[in-house]
């Protein structure tokens, strides 16, 4: 008799709907932040990475961010908002 292993838990509509609206919004935002950075536009593109960390996630900040640091260097200082974690939590249940 084989064991089959344990099939993964199916995500909920939730679950697909968050993943699929957090994939939008990154994408959006990255075309946003390039063309600010292409630009000049370091107000629009801080902006931009803002909205990444405080309606995206922490991670999605940090790739904008490390993005922009590419693109403009180390030399730029960067100063980025972080969202309140009441906030984000009261986001994410609408």
């Amino acid at each position: 008799m084989t064991v089959s292993p344990s099939p993964r838990p199916v995500p909920t509509l939730r679950e697909r709907s968050a993943a699929s609206f957090h994939a939008v919004l990154a994408t959006a935002l990255t075309a946003g932040l390039e063309q600010a950075l292409e630009a000049g536009d370091h107000q629009k593109a801080i902006g931009f990475i803002n909205r990444g960390f405080a309606e995206g996630s922490p991670q999605l900040g940090c790739e904008l961010l490390c993005r922009a640091t590419e693109v403009i260097g180390s030399a730029r200082t960067w100063t980025v908002q972080l969202a309140p974690l009441s906030q984000r939590g009261r986001r994410s249940t609408v």
